[in-house]
């Protein structure tokens, strides 16, 4: 799998996306986000059906006909990050689309892509590059669109459901696609994806999760496993629990 932006022109997705970062949309402010003991997990939420709760309120497990699953879940922070306390759930998502997970090819290895042209198609993930230095993400409500002039002249826009982006890192293949999304606003708001037009063992091509919550948590995290190529529904569903919750947006 190679890194977004190890393509033709100079463009590095470090470069571009830290000019995003410098000057992000900020149509309006996020709303604050609060912290839940217990969750409400109503019986549906558009396609989704309740199918199990926790009695202790902690967590609850929805599906779709289709066979996809989202588990929503409260995570404790501990003292600690939000990173920390999430790479347990990144590790999980990994042994259900190994082929996202798969290490990096670095540009010019054997078995590397063409470096100068770079078109990638997998479920609810787009990503293209060309040797005039011109290179466009689109994911999830994320949109990276960027240009190599050469010199100081690098330029990047970066939206995230119309709020600025704190930090958006892509490193994809033609094996699939590995996403972290940490959105601007107040609080714990992240975003991690892998893709894959290879489904893992269970079936499923796409998984990941959602996380919003105060900075000093808990967190509450929907864990979402995708068998469909479009996820667009299936991802406002998995909003409107999150936000039935802890808030925001």
């Amino acid at each position: 799998m190679r890194p977004f932006g190890l393509t033709a022109g100079g463009l590095t997705a470090g470069a571009a996306l830290a000019l995003a970062g410098c000057h992000p949309p900020h149509p309006h402010a996020a709303a604050p986000l609060r912290a839940v003991s217990s969750l409400d997990c109503p019986d549906t939420q558009g396609d989704l059906t309740r199918k199990s709760a926790a009695a202790d309120g902690k967590t609850c497990v929805y599906a779709t006909e289709e066979g996809d699953q989202v588990t929503l879940q409260i995570v404790s922070l501990g003292g600690g990050d939000a990173h920390a306390a999430l790479e347990p759930i990144e590790t999980q998502l990994k042994s259900e689309i190994p082929a996202a997970a798969a290490p990096a090819v670095a540009p010019g290895a054997p078995g590397a892509p063409d470096k100068d042209r770079v078109d990638i198609n997998l479920p609810g993930i787009h990503i293209h590059a060309s040797g005039d230095g011109h290179a466009g993400v689109d994911t999830a409500g994320v949109h990276v669109a960027a240009h190599d002039h050469g010199g100081s002249g690098d330029s990047a826009v970066v939206q995230v459901n119309g709020l600025g982006a704190k930090g958006v890192t892509v490193n994809a293949g033609e094996g699939g696609a590995q996403i972290h999304i940490n959105e601007g606003g107040s609080g714990i708001r992240a975003r991690y994806i892998l893709a894959s037009e290879t489904a893992g063992p269970h079936g499923y091509k796409m998984a990941g999760y959602e996380a919003r919550g105060p900075a000093g948590g808990p967190i509450v995290v929907a864990e979402v496993l995708s068998k469909s190529d479009d996820d667009e529904d299936l991802r406002h569903d998995i909003h409107g629990l999150i936000r039935r919750n802890v808030g925001g947006w």
